[in-house]
């Protein structure tokens, strides 16, 4: 019996570029039905989900849907017994190694038949699996094959433009980085917007507030503190912040 709960793995080194997570998350089947919290983190995300566990090796197809970079939280039904299994992709590599454009696809789930049509046939794969552990071998073959020729590979300067941005945990200033690229701003902001799915602020914005919850889950609960080490202006402006993003506060996180 699956424990419930979110387990998280980091890919593979030579994937590690492009991939920031495999991630599993399984609903107990005796959980009362509810809606689970989702936070925005810059990534656009494939996620195979078997609605119940006992439909393994059934014939029972999952669903198979591609989320896009998300500007706010979003509240997400999970009935009990189901699990999802995905692969979250950072920011740049939406389009090169699942062929859609994360600007269309921003704040939506779509199945892939209605967004990336190669992917149907995994689905359908995936339909076979007799156990989770083979779902995921197929998820993750699927993705080694797509890393070894991707479709469309970011431009070198919005690559680098979306590592300092990581990197920095959004703490870098707009400016700043167009005259190092040599660029304007204007062009910088349709970059990412383009190759990232959000504009280059708002994506600051989501992976100060990352590197904030990291902080708090690792055991900082000094709000001050945190405020100050990830870049806001003080613990007000922090709060407000984690509320436009998260819809609760900063200690509502935790809970």
């Amino acid at each position: 019996m699956l424990e419930g709960g979110y387990t998280e793995l980091a890919p593979p080194a030579f994937m590690a570029d492009r991939v920031d997570a495999l991630w599993r998350y399984v609903t107990p089947s005796t959980a009362t039905p509810g809606l689970h919290r989702i936070l925005p983190d810059g990534c656009t995300d494939l996620i195979v989900r078997f609605s119940d566990m006992r439909s393994l090796g059934r014939g029972d197809e999952p669903r198979v849907t591609v989320v896009g970079p998300m500007e706010s939280f979003a509240l997400v039904k999970e009935a009990p017994g189901s699990v999802s299994l995905g692969i979250r992709l950072k920011p740049g590599w939406a389009l090169a190694l699942l062929g859609v454009s994360p600007r269309e696809l921003c704040n939506l789930n779509v199945p892939v038949k209605d967004c990336a049509p190669a992917l149907v046939a995994l689905q359908q794969r995936l339909s076979a699996c007799r156990s989770l552990e083979h779902a995921q071998a197929l998820l993750q073959q699927e993705f080694l094959r797509r890393n070894a020729s991707p479709r469309h590979l970011p431009k070198a300067r919005t690559a680098h433009a979306l590592q300092c941005l990581q990197s920095s945990s959004g703490q870098v200033r707009m400016s700043a980085l167009a005259r190092e690229l040599g660029i304007s701003e204007r062009t910088l902001h349709r970059d990412i917007l383009e190759e990232a799915g959000t504009a280059p602020k708002l994506l600051a914005r989501v992976l100060r507030f990352q590197r904030a919850l990291g902080q708090l889950r690792g055991g900082n609960s000094a709000l001050s503190t945190v405020a100050l080490d990830c870049g806001y202006s003080d613990q007000a402006h922090f709060t407000r912040e984690v509320r436009e993003l998260a819809g609760v506060s900063p200690t509502g996180l935790l809970e």
